[in-house]
């Protein structure tokens, strides 16, 4: 599952938390607060996917303006969407930009859980748009 702007929300260590259980959940947040220095709670580490209903989206997706878009066109994603200069998606995926600096920093295997989900979100929807436009 891919969330509006490209990040891969099925391989997200929030992705589904809640059925994962407290131990996953409190492992998400000490890992997050870590790697990324966020103070979270294990009741936030939970998401079906930012595409899905508020109250099953991590809660800072909740306010996404690029996500809110897609979801007021009844789109699946900004792959869908015909405007290819949106400021809402660019300030969206901005967000995910320097994740991928962490390889550097981070142990191979922290990586893969806790960054990797998050990189390449750009290619991912340029792919989605693509097939979505040529099919």
């Amino acid at each position: 599952m891919m969330s509006v702007c490209g990040v891969l929300c099925s391989a997200c260590p929030a992705y589904l938390g809640a059925a994962k259980g407290i131990e996953h959940q409190n492992k998400i947040v000490e890992a997050w607060h870590r790697i990324y220095g966020l103070n979270e709670t294990a009741e936030h580490i939970s998401c079906s996917g930012c595409p899905g209903p508020d109250e099953e989206v991590f809660y800072t997706s909740r306010n996404c303006k690029a996500r809110n878009c897609c979801l007021f066109k009844g789109f699946g994603s900004c792959a869908e969407c015909p405007d290819e200069t949106c400021t809402l998606l660019e300030k969206a995926q901005s967000v995910w930009d320097e994740v991928p600096d962490l390889i550097d920093k981070l142990s191979s295997e922290d990586f893969d859980v806790y960054a990797r989900p998050y990189c390449d979100h750009r290619k991912r929807l340029e792919a989605a748009r693509n097939l979505f436009h040529n099919r």
